[in-house]
């Protein structure tokens, strides 16, 4: 860029002339006149690192979860395609872990970590909302073995309150509140050791591929005992490591190779960029391969008598190439999306949007789908291809709502993990009208298919009323103030 303000002359001190000076006056308008003069020089654009590959991946990922959920609570155990998808889907258990290990290292691969200041603000940021949701999994667990009167009997007298505070602190330790927040009781695992591992890392260059095939190694080793009697170490003998193994499914040991892959993946960015650019067909025709074999492998398996629970478990060693196959082919299917992507088009805004809300998605897609669930299974007699396809459909669709709402209420932090979106850009009177409707609409299902669906949705109508009002009550405070400001 040109400095247009006066400099000394390095010969004889002299201040060098003005622009004006040297080219003569400006024109009333202010421009120059002189056709010879240069154009401004153009701003530089900052690069935009953002990588549009995770939230490719985040996305679909999130998605294939609900799916996952869908084919357990309606695909028989003898139906072999279904399970078969379910099995390939399990690949998104892996798949959150390696994310979590790349996102982190990926942060802070360049910079200092200090401990409790990350501490302090990723379990704001997913301790609040584990919190949240396991205490409201937690009474609706209660509510659905006996109504209200069930979930106030909690507090019906001093033994059954330490009871019910027994069994809310076991949930919130374990993760047990419902089926899938175990995640996030890894995830705040991962956390709490992770300072420590990008520590070992930073300082263990040069031996990352010894610590990746030990890690391997171990994960082998660890799967194939998991799905057999404990080994002999973990027997009462070894109380410490016989609790370990009685929740090992709720610790980081099952997934440390997948967070240590995430980690190193981030680490190396550069290189594994390029290698997974320059091997992408290769790759990808392994990966298919892999998950071909291990499909095939499946179907032998379960006409040869093999229990379907058995035959699908994530943690079978075999399994577990194929899942890794497919998180392959995510990776290459998010970098072309990455070169490829129209900046500000509609499936860019969508992706943006999307990547945004999964977390939110995920934490309330259980509830829903439960109440979905109510009314698919009173309609097993029809095609099983129809029902798991609408029920799916049906619950990411409530799901998008239930969370568009809490990301405009001013409970979105401790539900969602983000801050609501900001009440200056809101439409309130469109929200409020979007909230009758869905009011009307949820008595409406309340009362033809006497399911709760019905009733999530009108609550849901009912808090996105509530917000539309917090925000016009802000809008008019804040014009009050501008007012009297300008008086």
């Amino acid at each position: 860029m040109v400095n247009t303000e006066p400099k000394a002359d390095d010969a004889n001190g002299r201040h060098a002339p003005s622009a004006t000076q040297e080219h003569g006056p400006r024109a009333h308008d202010g421009t120059h006149p002189n056709p010879e003069a240069p154009d401004p020089a153009p701003p530089v654009k900052k690069k935009d690192r953002h990588l549009y590959q995770i939230d490719f991946i985040r996305l679909f990922t999130f998605g294939g979860v609900i799916l996952d959920h869908v084919i357990l609570g309606l695909a028989p155990p003898a139906a072999m395609a279904a399970q078969g998808v379910g099995l390939m889907l399990r690949y998104t258990r892996y798949c959150f872990f390696a994310l979590t290990g790349f996102v982190l290292t990926y942060q802070y691969r360049n910079r200092e970590l200090h401990a409790p200041t990350f501490w302090r603000r990723r379990y704001k940021l997913i301790g609040l909302p584990f919190l949240m949701w396991s205490l409201f999994y937690w009474i609706n667990r209660h509510y659905q073995r006996g109504g209200w009167d069930n979930v106030w009997g909690v507090f019906h007298d001093a033994d059954t309150i330490k009871l019910g505070i027994k069994s809310l602190v076991y949930d919130l330790i374990t993760g047990n509140a419902a089926y899938h927040l175990y995640f996030l009781s890894v995830s705040m695992q991962i956390y709490l050791v992770f300072p420590a591992v990008l520590w070992v890392l930073k300082r263990t260059w040069g031996y990352h591929r010894y610590l990746l095939a030990a890690s391997g190694a171990f994960h082998i080793w660890l799967l194939f005992h998991m799905v057999r009697p404990p080994h002999a170490i973990f027997e009462p003998d070894f109380p410490v490591l016989g609790l370990i193994w009685k929740y090992l499914g709720v610790t980081l040991f099952p997934y440390q190779f997948f967070i240590l892959a995430g980690c190193l993946a981030a680490m190396h960015f550069e290189a594994f960029k390029v290698f997974m650019r320059r091997f992408r067909a290769p790759l990808a025709l392994l990966a298919v391969v892999t998950i071909a074999v291990t499909l095939w492998y499946f179907v032998e398996n379960v006409n040869g008598g093999e229990e379907m629970f058995r035959a699908t478990n994530v943690f079978m060693v075999h399994n577990a190439f194929a899942l890794v196959g497919i998180i392959v082919l995510l990776w290459i299917a998010g970098s072309i999306w990455q070169d490829r992507r129209t900046p500000g088009s509609l499936p860019d805004r969508i992706m943006r949007t999307a990547a945004d809300r999964s977390f939110g998605i995920y934490l309330a897609h259980v509830i829903v789908l439960s109440c979905v669930l109510q009314t698919s299974r009173a309609h097993l007699d029809k095609p099983l291809w129809l029902n798991l396809t609408l029920t799916y459909l049906v619950t990411v669709a409530v799901t998008v709502f239930v969370i568009e709402v809490l990301r405009r209420s001013p409970i979105s932090m401790i539900t969602t993990g983000r801050e609501r979106i900001d009440w200056r850009i809101q439409n309130w009177p469109r929200s409020a009208a979007v909230g009758v409707v869905a009011i009307a609409v949820g008595i409406l299902w309340r009362e033809t298919m006497h399911t709760q669906l019905g009733a999530l949705i009108a609550a849901a109508g009912a808090l996105l009323i509530l917000s539309a009002g917090v925000v016009a009550v802000r809008r008019l405070l804040d014009s009050d103030a501008e007012t009297t400001v300008d008086v």
